[in-house]
């Protein structure tokens, strides 16, 4: 019996740092970009050949990086934490069938 509620006991920890863990790195981080402001200037016509005064390039749209935390992380957890409740569940019943015979 003492070996089964270890063994409870250590999927009852894993679980319980899985559950507190899984939020914080399924979160976004906050970037720098997200601090600054986009300034626009309207189209001015440029008339008999002057040129502008400044002239801005147009913005250059990066593509979001996908956060890999959610893409590897979060299911690994997932997938490890249905590990141990099935190991759990086998290691209960092989402690348990040997313990009792059936009487016909």
């Amino acid at each position: 019996m003492t070996r089964i509620k270890r063994i409870a006991g250590f999927a009852l920890a894993v679980l319980l740092l899985l559950a507190v863990a899984t939020p914080a790195l399924g979160a976004e981080t906050e970037s720098a970009e997200d601090d600054t402001t986009e300034t626009t200037v309207a189209a001015v016509p440029v008339s008999s050949g002057e040129e502008p005064a400044v002239v801005i390039p147009p913005p250059e749209h990066e593509q979001p990086e996908q956060p890999w935390t959610a893409r590897f992380l979060i299911p690994l957890l997932v997938v490890t934490a249905i590990v141990v409740v099935i190991g759990v569940a086998i290691a209960y019943n092989r402690s348990v069938r040997h313990r009792y015979k059936v009487v016909t």
